[in-house]
């Protein structure tokens, strides 16, 4: 590893120095030194500066509202969905139940009532463990 070297001084034993600086901000608004500079660089800077601000946070808030019922009405339109399979299911079970209890009682084979009641029921009864295990 070789040790630095140390600059010898010009014939007229001057030497320059350069210095870098860099101004920053966060957030949509320069400091206050900053927006005098502006105006003074272009009419009304600051306030031009203020209305973009505005106009960001306006635009903003506009698309998160937006978003948000969005997901409302995608949620509301679920519910809908799972109330009308809810009834769907309930209407196939009594009818089931009500197929199964005629033939039943009009003398047919017990297996006859037993597939018209067990057979929607089995379909009900996983379309719940279904809906269960999507969640």
């Amino acid at each position: 590893m070789k040790s630095p070297q140390k600059k010898k001084p010009d014939a007229n034993n001057t030497h320059t120095d350069t210095r870098v600086s860099a101004v920053g901000w966060s957030g949509p608004l320069p400091p206050p030194a900053a927006l005098e500079q502006f105006n003074s660089i272009i009419d009304n800077g600051a306030e031009r500066i203020f209305k973009m601000a505005e106009a960001e946070q306006a635009a903003r808030l506009a698309r998160e509202a937006e978003a948000a019922q969005y997901e409302i009405t995608k949620l509301d339109a679920i519910r809908q969905d799972s109330r009308r399979g809810q009834w769907l299911g309930f209407t196939i079970a009594i009818s089931a139940v009500i197929a199964a209890s005629a033939t039943a009682y009009f003398g047919a084979h017990p297996a006859v009532s037993i597939a018209l009641v067990g057979v929607p029921i089995l379909g009900i009864v996983k379309a719940i463990i279904n809906s269960r295990s999507d969640r």
